[in-house]
């Protein structure tokens, strides 16, 4: 069972299954079904928007059957929603939870974050140890920690109800990117009115504007996939770091953008993002620049030697592919990580308003 099966790890998630011998039958949980194409056909379908009222309901005979569920589920926008981001992110863990201990669900494996981390620890490499209170001026973070708090209630509850307890298990990955995520992440990130044809040129930026103090824990999505298959093979309960074994930094992302580096200390992003947030000319919220400087590197010696994970891919890879991807407008044929035509977006804009405030990006 696995819920946001569409998004950018569902999908990388599926192939790994699809390629299985012999087969594993996988129930696949999203708000909208994908076309029937590899890899989403592979899947049982059900459509269930996990911030609705009736999501546990819904869930509950589902899961019934299920051996395992893994909860990737997110949503990054509409960000000018809060209610709705705070109902997706956090009641809809407790709905997935709640859902898999009550139908005697033996392993739930939980898509978390290394933003789920205190701040003060920038450029060092914390365990799972670490203090887990996030960034206060991040949405994402502070619903991330908020999640994993759910995780804590329903464990506690699950291990004195009387019955076998549910093993929790929880990845905290750094940034995740892939080649084909690129067209979902111009659609979340790049304002509407930016033209299709300017995007196309992002890898021929003259200059980028970057604190160049940036060191950030990436991984590929592949790989996270690959450590969820792994969670699930072992049942291994507890936290676990997950990312390249080297961080990315200002220069690497110059260099994937074939780009000069001029330095812009964080704060004055800051402001700049803040204030093109409040003007309505960026969908991205001031609290990801924080979030870039603030999330530590992380230690994945526990993943190493508990799942005997190890990525297969290099911060520089990373974001390479990305950058690659953006020029390619590569893209996968679900609604989250689909192509959208000039015609489409624009339809979309009249019909539901900007990406910041529609709930179906």
């Amino acid at each position: 069972m696995i819920t946001g099966a569409s998004g950018n790890v569902g999908t990388s998630l599926l192939r790994l299954f699809a390629a299985q011998e012999p087969a594993t039958t996988v129930t696949a949980i999203a708000r909208r079904t994908p076309p029937c194409t590899p890899p989403y056909e592979y899947a049982d379908w059900h459509e269930i928007d996990l911030a609705g009222g009736d999501a546990y309901r819904e869930l509950v005979p589902l899961f019934e059957d299920a051996d395992a569920v893994v909860h990737l589920a997110i949503a990054f926008q509409p960000a000018r929603d809060r209610d709705y981001l705070r109902r997706t992110a956090v009641d809809g863990t407790r709905a997935v939870a709640e859902a898999a201990r009550d139908a005697r669900v033996h392993h739930l494996v939980h898509l978390s974050s290394a933003a789920v981390y205190s701040p003060g620890a920038y450029g060092e490499r914390v365990t799972e140890q670490r203090p887990r209170r996030g960034m206060p001026g991040s949405i994402y973070s502070v619903d991330k920690v908020a999640e994993e708090d759910v995780l804590d209630e329903v464990e506690t509850a699950s291990a004195t109800d009387g019955h076998a307890p549910l093993t929790v298990t929880r990845l905290r990955p750094g940034l995740i990117a892939q080649h084909d995520e690129a067209t979902a992440l111009l659609r979340y990130a790049a304002p509407s009115f930016v033209p299709r044809s300017l995007t196309r040129r992002i890898p021929m930026l003259p200059v980028l504007p970057l604190d160049r103090s940036l060191t950030l824990p990436v991984v590929h999505t592949d790989d996270v996939a690959d450590a969820v298959m792994k969670a699930l093979a072992r049942r291994a309960p507890g936290a676990f770091n997950i990312a390249a074994d080297e961080p990315l930094t200002a220069a690497d992302v110059g260099e994937a953008f074939d780009a000069h580096l001029v330095h812009v200390p964080s704060s004055a992003l800051r402001v700049v993002a803040n204030l093109a947030w409040t003007l309505h000319l960026s969908p991205i919220h001031q609290g990801w620049i924080d979030l870039a400087y603030a999330t530590p590197l992380v230690d994945c010696s526990r993943a190493h030697t508990v799942l005997d994970w190890r990525p297969h891919h290099t911060a520089e890879e990373v974001i390479r592919e990305l950058v690659a991807g953006m020029e390619g407008r590569s893209h996968s044929t679900s609604a989250v990580l689909g192509e959208r035509s000039p015609i489409g977006k624009l339809r979309k804009l009249m019909t539901s308003g900007p990406v910041t405030r529609r709930k179906l990006p």
